[in-house]
C-alpha cells in the first residue's frame, strides 16, 4: 500500500511540474508576443508620424508655391497700369488738364 501511495504522491509531483513547466512556456509566449506587437504598434506610429510629415512638408510646400505665384501675379498687376501706354497717356492729360484748370 505505501508503494501505491508513494507512487500517486509521484505522479502528483510529476503531473505539478509539467503544469507549471505548460504554465512558464506559456507564459513566455505570451510576454514574446506582446513584445512583437509592442514593437509592431511601435512601429506603425512610426510610420504614420513619417506619413503625416511628408505630407504636411508637401502641403506647406505647395503653400508657398502658391503664396510666390499670387505675389508675382499681385506685383504684375501692380505694375500693369504703368506698362500700359494708352492709360499712362491718359494719366498725364488728366494730369496736365487739372495744372491748367487750376
Amino acid at each position: 500500500m505505501d508503494t501505491v501511495v508513494a507512487r500517486i504522491i509521484e505522479i502528483e509531483r510529476e503531473s505539478t511540474q509539467d503544469i507549471e513547466r505548460a504554465e512558464e512556456a506559456s507564459r513566455q509566449k505570451i510576454e514574446a508576443h506582446r513584445r512583437t506587437l509592442t514593437d509592431k504598434k511601435e512601429q506603425a506610429h512610426v510610420n504614420i508620424i513619417f506619413t503625416e510629415n511628408n505630407r504636411l512638408a508637401q502641403a506647406i510646400l505647395e503653400a508657398k508655391r502658391q503664396t510666390e505665384a499670387a505675389s508675382v501675379a499681385f506685383q504684375r498687376d501692380c505694375e500693369h497700369p504703368f506698362h500700359d501706354p494708352v492709360l499712362t497717356e491718359t494719366i498725364k492729360e488728366d494730369m496736365i488738364s487739372i495744372l491748367l484748370e487750376g
